[in-house]
């Protein structure tokens, strides 16, 4: 269109609305959360958040912490993307993985070189907050970075039990954004520098 305004929406940072804050809440904080289904008979996770259980159609589902462990399911290396900001990212890996508690997640692979990829390979979930570049902007989490009972170590620490964000600046993409923090994956006893 022709004299039509440019849109400053940001295409890589998801709304959040009453129904996916505790999901950004918790990536903001270095935790991975799901959706588990409590009806009798069920109790299936699933991913992406959902208010019904997509197998048995329950509403009878809650937020859980993931493990913030998986493996490679499959991966393609985007070179071109005209879109901003992943323009400013390419090469860069995205992936699908399969979770230890069942669902697969759409994400992106951080901290391993192409020719390294591997069907099956283990990965633990890290965290990108907004600004941070590409391969290698991640903080490093533990096979443990699902929350409760994994050490409960702050978004800042850096102990193997909990992941670490690395914070380049506020974070904050605006009114009901995310706040830019999201899960991507690195190969599990990849310490990435952040």
């Amino acid at each position: 269109m022709r004299g039509a305004a440019r849109s400053t929406a940001r295409s890589d940072v998801p709304e959040v609305d009453a129904f996916t804050r505790p999901y950004w809440e918790a990536a903001a904080e270095g935790r991975l959360l799901l959706r588990r289904c409590r009806a009798e008979g069920c109790g299936r996770a699933h991913h992406y958040p959902r208010d019904f259980c997509p197998y048995c159609w329950s509403e009878d589902v809650d937020w859980e912490p993931a493990a913030g462990r998986g493996t490679l399911y499959t991966w393609s290396v985007v070179h071109r993307n005209d879109l901003p900001p992943f323009g400013d990212r390419v090469p860069y890996v995205a992936a699908v993985v399969d979770l230890a508690e069942g669902p697969r997640m759409m994400t992106e692979i951080v901290g391993c070189p192409e020719a390294d990829l591997r069907i099956g390979m283990p990965l633990v979930v890290d965290f990108r907050r907004d600004g941070d570049a590409g391969p290698g902007g991640v903080g490093s989490g533990g096979a443990g970075a699902g929350g409760a009972g994994s050490g409960d170590a702050g978004p800042e620490d850096a102990g193997p039990g909990g992941p670490r964000l690395r914070n380049t600046g506020p974070g904050d993409a605006g009114p009901g954004r995310a706040g830019g923090v999201v899960p991507v994956f690195r190969p599990a006893g990849n310490s990435v520098a952040g």
